[in-house]
């Protein structure tokens, strides 16, 4: 197994969520800082969420493994699903599981060095649900973050 995009997309990323409604309008924004960690055939990450009324969200979707065919198999309390390298975007497919029915495509691209775009499109039973718009910048390497950070809990902050 050879990964060719992965290793791009690992450090601390920050960028901007924009969830979309099926007509365009924005239901929600939040600021973000992912940090992404790729060790042999092993994926770690954790989102942080900070929303301007004051909330916050820390999700940790711990150790993900690569198969021999370079698709990525995850399993944790919040989605599951799976994420594999096309020919020059990343590409994913999970579902929420506290979301029975909700169906999730992202497709990650990279626009140059430290800059990269996302789109995810939602549906749950059939039905298109919206957009969510990523813009992110890399701000850190995966060396700069202890192996420690990723044993943090998962938690959501009311404002």
């Amino acid at each position: 197994m050879e990964l060719k995009l992965f290793p791009h997309h690992t450090g601390v990323w920050e960028g901007t969520y924009k969830r979309l409604a099926p007509n365009g309008s924005v239901i929600f924004e939040h600021n973000s800082r992912l940090t992404l960690r790729l060790e042999g055939n092993k994926w770690y990450q954790t989102n942080y969420y900070t929303f301007e009324d004051g909330r916050e969200e820390f999700h940790n979707f711990g150790e993900a493994i690569f198969n021999e065919q370079g698709v990525m198999i995850f399993d944790n309390p919040r989605i599951y699903g799976e994420a594999w390298e096309g020919d020059r975007n990343i590409m994913l497919n999970w579902t929420y599981k506290d979301q029975p029915g909700s169906q999730l495509y992202e497709m990650i691209t990279g626009l140059g060095e430290g800059h990269r775009m996302r789109v995810w499109q939602f549906s749950q039973n059939g039905e298109f649900q919206g957009l969510m718009m990523i813009e992110e910048r890399k701000v850190a390497d995966q060396e700069t973050v202890p192996m420690s950070h990723y044993e943090q809990k998962s938690y959501v902050k009311a404002a």
